[in-house]
């Protein structure tokens, strides 16, 4: 199951190798991928996709008991997002796990190394290059990025989302059905609180969460992709 899921992406990237040969780097992936799941249990899973806020869609390739599993290389490819930046991406937010892991860890203060945290990226280590013109050259002119590629969560993807070239576009869709969420969950316990500006002043006068669209609407909405007027048939 792992050999030819890791072979299918080195044969993909066979021209953008660096370092090491295929067999190596399927080699290397294979073990990332049986190290995480004896923690995290995966399924090898085909034709199931999933869509992204109307920007794309991409494949899952493994299911666990909580998560879907996609690859972000093929997520950022939807999204118009340099599969370098989307490895940068993922290794930071990957570093931000680490640290919250071990927060939990200590608070525990039993010894003993959790994984809660650390369910939403795998590494699979793979190296590869490609050139980019927006690169610092280096010491022979040549502009290039390495990256590699991640297997990531879906729960990770409306953060992905936000921080891709349709993030603030992303965003502006999801706002209304945010406030009927917040809603929801604050309910009453909003009554009452005083609403504030950009700049911090009071907003006497102004609903918290409040949006103008129904809940039907603002999910729509949500889902509708690069904008367009909504419509009662979007």
């Amino acid at each position: 199951m792992f050999i030819a899921f890791a072979t299918t992406i080195v044969t993909a990237n066979e021209e953008y190798l660096l370092d090491e040969g295929p067999e190596e780097q399927i080699s290397r992936a294979v073990q990332r991928l049986e190290h995480f799941a004896k923690t995290t249990p995966l399924t090898a899973v085909h034709g199931m996709v999933i869509d992204l806020a109307g920007f794309g869609e991409a494949p899952v390739h493994f299911t666990s008991r909580d998560n879907k599993y996609l690859l972000i290389s093929e997520v950022a490819a939807q999204l118009g997002m340099p599969v370098w930046q989307a490895d940068e991406w993922a290794r930071l937010q990957y570093g931000y796990a680490v640290r919250d892991q071990r927060e939990h860890d200590e608070e525990r203060g039993d010894g003993r190394l959790g994984y809660e945290c650390m369910r939403d990226y795998l590494d699979l280590h793979f190296s590869f290059v490609q050139d980019n013109p927006e690169a610092k050259p280096d010491a022979g002119g040549r502009r290039w990025s390495a990256y590699g590629d991640w297997l990531i969560s879906n729960d990770r993807l409306p953060l992905l989302l936000s921080c891709s070239p349709w993030g603030q576009e992303y965003m502006n869709n999801t706002m209304d059905a945010f406030a009927h969420g917040m809603r929801k969950v604050w309910g009453d316990k909003l009554k009452g609180l005083t609403a504030y500006h950009a700049d911090g002043t009071p907003a006497p006068g102004v609903e918290l969460f409040h949006s103008d669209l129904t809940e039907e609407e603002a999910l729509k909405k949500a889902r509708r992709g690069p904008s367009g007027i909504l419509s009662p048939d979007s």
